[in-house]
């Protein structure tokens, strides 16, 4: 049973990006994945992909406390592949997410210190490029509010580092939100000021909602 954590990373979308080192080219797939055994299917679509590749290397950490981690070398003198990936995503908080880097060789040995910095740059290169979400522990529910004050309460939720999801207009304003859940008592105090007692946050969810980064 994974421990709740108040937040994490994660790839919006699988993600693919490439390098050449020395002649070797190392293509890194980033996957979101939804537990282990996602995780383990992913991998074996993509070695299945590159099937012709010299080493499909990987690391996850599937679930949201990062208590769950797998890593491989495929092949790979041991440590230099694998284990580095995996600290790329954990520096990175990056959880529920997948890296495997598909390396052809070049014909040019790297050594055992190249190996860890072309595995590890790998990742983290395919990182600052990827479709990041940060996913945290939130609530997500409805507001409704008079047309006079809503844009004002829209406001209050930007303060408060909430997202607004939608918007339905009617006789009167719904907002759909969601806020982390360590901002929410104070929000409700300024929502209850702010509408002189006319509008409260009625919470439909708990739980992870992605919020942008």
């Amino acid at each position: 049973m994974s421990i709740v954590s108040d937040s994490y990373h994660s790839v919006k979308e699988i993600f693919r990006d490439e390098q050449v080192i020395n002649k070797s080219r190392f293509i890194t797939t980033l996957v979101p994945i939804q537990d282990y055994e996602d995780a383990v299917n992913n991998i074996k679509i993509i070695a299945k992909e590159f099937s012709d590749a010299t080493h499909n290397c990987y690391a996850f950490i599937s679930n949201t406390s990062a208590t769950e981690q797998r890593f491989s070398d495929d092949g790979e003198p041991q440590g230099t592949a694998g284990i580095p990936m995996l600290e790329v995503l954990k520096k990175r908080n990056c959880c529920m997410t997948l890296a495997v880097v598909t390396r052809y060789f070049g014909g040019i040995k790297l050594g055992a210190s190249g190996l860890v910095g072309a595995y590890s740059s790998s990742v983290s290169k395919a990182l600052d490029k990827a479709p990041l979400v940060d996913n945290v522990w939130a609530i997500r529910g409805e507001i409704v509010c008079d047309y006079g004050y809503y844009k004002k309460v829209a406001q209050l939720l930007e303060k408060y580092q909430g997202e607004l999801v939608d918007t339905i207009y009617d006789n009167v304003v719904t907002l759909v939100v969601q806020l982390r859940e360590d901002s929410l008592g104070e929000f409700q105090e300024k929502l209850v000021d702010l509408s002189l007692g006319k509008s409260t946050l009625n919470i439909k969810h708990k739980g992870y909602f992605q919020f942008k980064i």
